[in-house]
C-alpha cells in the first residue's frame, strides 16, 4: 500500500479515535449535568436526554468503526480454530468479503434512510433537522465496508495467527 494512503488511513483512524472519546466525555458530562441540575436545582435542560440519545448511535458506530480498525470486531471465530493454517487465509478473505457486502449494503440503505428524512424534514428535539444526527450510519458503514475490503486483498501475519 502507498505510503499516502497508509497516511491518509493513519489520520482518520486518528481522528475516529479523538471523536469516539469525545463524544463519550460530551454524553458523560451531560448525564452528570443533567442529575445535578435535577436533584440540586429542580430543574433540567429539556433537550440533553433526546441528545444522549443520538450521541449513543455516534457512539456504538464510532466504537463499531474503531473495532474493525482494529480487528477487534464481533466474529465467529470458529473457522479459525477448525480451519488449517493453510485455509485460514481463504476463510479470512471470505468472511471479510462478505462483511464488506454487508456494510455495502448497510450503508446504501441507511444513506437512503437518511436522505428521506430530510425529505420528509423529520425533526427531533428543540425542532432541529433529524438527518445531520443520522449521517454517521452511512458513514460509519462506508468506512466499515471499505475496510472488510481491503482486508480481502491485504491479510496480515497477524490475521493468520492461531
Amino acid at each position: 500500500m502507498g505510503s499516502k494512503l497508509k497516511s491518509i488511513f493513519r489520520y482518520w483512524a486518528g481522528f475516529e479515535r479523538i471523536l469516539l472519546v469525545s463524544v463519550l466525555l460530551l454524553m458523560i458530562s451531560l448525564a452528570v449535568l443533567q442529575i445535578i441540575l435535577r436533584n440540586v436545582f429542580g430543574m433540567s435542560f429539556f433537550w440533553i436526554d433526546p441528545f444522549n440519545r443520538m450521541l449513543v448511535l455516534w457512539l456504538a458506530v464510532l466504537g463499531a468503526m474503531v473495532a474493525t480498525k482494529e480487528r477487534e470486531h464481533i466474529a465467529i471465530d470458529i473457522f479459525r480454530h477448525y480451519s488449517a493454517q493453510g485455509w485460514f487465509s481463504v476463510v479470512s478473505r471470505i468472511t471479510s468479503g462478505l462483511s464488506a457486502l454487508v456494510c455495502g449494503v448497510m450503508s446504501f440503505h441507511s444513506g437512503r434512510f437518511v436522505y428521506e428524512e430530510y425529505l420528509y424534514q423529520t425533526t427531533t428535539f428543540s425542532n432541529l433537522p433529524a438527518w445531520p444526527f443520522e449521517l454517521i450510519m452511512p458513514i460509519g458503514f462506508a468506512v466499515m465496508a471499505i475496510r472488510f475490503a481491503f482486508a480481502v486483498f491485504i491479510v496480515t501475519s497477524q490475521d493468520a495467527e492461531l
